[in-house]
């Protein structure tokens, strides 16, 4: 888990051949940091609207990631090769009527948007220590353009590894498809939210690239072991199972279960009986307080990325 600075600043050096397609990727910063000179070409770029920015960040953050192998490892191969390991000597059991091993599959759904956490924290804080922040935020680049970009990078991560574990469910594991998409999907998209405002808020605490893994390794265990990815949260100590029930990630993936499942996840335990099946309606009602949850832990990760995030390099 360790920082992706050198391959931004590999990237942010690179030579591209399409002076246009280098300005909008880079937001008008060469790489030496001196301003273009003014022209046509130049002229055209300034007129470049929010889309053609986002979509320059969106491409730059692709290349970055895959280009990395640590960031690679962890934001997309983790949680399928954990999820083989652990879902697999499950496919003989149940728990809540369900079989245990595509049970399992589904937290682990809601495990990628912890993973892409922590490259979104990984690389939001070596942009920062790199100055490459810095310098977009001294061009005509929205600051939204620059996070959306990110942001839509890190998703069509997690899509992938959704479609990936979604299908390993369904053709191994022989789960259903989702009996609810919709309320699947938008559990997903308001989980990955939650997770991305969370990695820019926790940068603000980050003081370099090489201290980020110190930050983002206890979210890492705290969401994989308490919020019912791999067991469900009645296994834990009684003690411990109202704070598990209200982490960040925890409503996320009892969301995600009920979706997918159509059954009311939340107290089913390995002994307990199936749960009965739940219609649409009843579906949205149970997850209505999940849901709400989830834009409470949002809310408060966008103020507190307002008080701590930094364009600039943290000193002292």
């Amino acid at each position: 888990m360790s920082s992706a600075t050198d391959s931004w600043a590999t990237d942010s050096s690179a030579t591209d051949s399409r002076a246009t397609d280098r300005a909008v990727i880079t937001g008008g910063v060469t790489t030496g940091g001196a301003a273009e000179r003014p022209g046509p070409a130049a002229e055209r770029r300034r007129e470049l609207g929010w889309p053609q920015y986002a979509r320059g960040q969106f491409l730059l953050s692709w290349r970055v990631f895959w280009r990395n192998r640590r960031s690679t490892f962890i934001g997309f191969l983790l949680p399928v090769l954990l999820n083989l390991v652990v879902a697999a000597p499950l496919r003989d059991k149940e728990i809540g009527g369900v079989n245990a091993a595509a049970y399992s599959t589904v937290g682990f759904i809601g495990f990628a948007l912890v993973t892409s956490f922590i490259n979104l924290l990984n690389s939001v804080v070596a942009r920062r220590d790199d100055l490459v922040l810095k310098r977009l935020r001294g061009t005509e680049v929205p600051a939204t353009a620059i996070f959306a970009g990110q942001f839509g990078a890190a998703g069509a991560v997690v899509l992938l590894q959704v479609l990936l574990l979604g299908g390993l469910s369904v053709g191994w594991f022989g789960a259903p498809l989702p009996a609810d998409p919709l309320l699947f999907a938008l559990t997903l998209v308001a989980g990955y939210l939650l997770f991305a405002v969370l990695a820019v808020a926790l940068s603000g605490l980050t003081p370099s690239a090489e201290a980020a893994p110190m930050v983002a390794t206890p979210v890492l265990l705290v969401c994989m072991f308490g919020s019912g990815v791999v067991a469900p949260l009645s296994s834990m100590p009684h003690w411990l199972q109202g704070p598990a029930h209200n982490l960040p990630l925890a409503p996320v993936v009892q969301t995600l279960r009920t979706a997918w499942f159509g059954r009311p996840f939340g107290a089913e335990t390995w002994s307990g009986g199936a749960l009965a099946r739940i219609d649409l309606l009843h579906g949205w009602q149970h997850a209505a307080g999940s849901l709400l949850l989830v834009a409470a832990w949002t809310a408060g990760a966008a103020v507190l990325g307002r008080r701590l995030f930094r364009w600039e390099p943290r000193h002292g």
